[in-house]
């Protein structure tokens, strides 16, 4: 699974350099970069993929904005979200298992990783699988759909 969406980072984190006022390229000038401001970047992007934010339960923002740095800062917070969300009927009787699912799918989608997770006993693996795959989906979408917002919430700005 770790390689799912290995070609969406580059052009992910592309877009949202550029929505936060820079690109991922520099040449340096000088012996220093481009860069105008003294922002640091992560600060940039946290406000750029601030604007994509609808409401206070939206955890795309901050899958986005942890996928392109790669960071655990908001880990708990999607993780605990994400596994309410994958409250449907049917995922119904996996309750006990959505949070250990929403755990795997955020090593998954941030870090590229797979991690071990025991198979559980009670799940046929079909049933984690699909669940798995859900979660992973569901923050996949979820951190380009911020992106999206931004980007078009930006550009009705300007």
């Amino acid at each position: 699974m770790s390689g799912l969406w290995s070609t969406d980072r580059p052009e992910f984190a592309e877009r949202v350099a550029k929505l936060a006022g820079g690109t991922t390229y520099r040449t340096p000038t000088g012996g220093r970069g481009t860069k105008e401001d003294h922002l640091p970047d992560a600060h940039a992007i946290a406000a750029a993929l601030s604007f994509a934010r609808q409401s206070p339960d939206d955890i795309g923002p901050d899958v986005a904005y942890c996928w392109v740095l790669q960071s655990d800062a908001y880990r708990q917070k999607v993780t605990r979200r994400l596994s309410i969300m994958l409250r449907s009927h049917k995922f119904r009787t996996m309750a006990q298992h959505r949070l250990a699912a929403a755990e795997a799918a955020w090593a998954v989608m941030i870090h590229g990783v797979r991690v071990k997770v025991d198979q559980p006993a009670d799940l046929r693996p079909y049933d984690w699988d699909r669940l798995l795959l859900a979660a992973i989906a569901e923050l996949h979408d979820s951190a380009w759909d911020a992106l999206a917002e931004a980007e078009r919430r930006y550009r009705s700005a300007a």
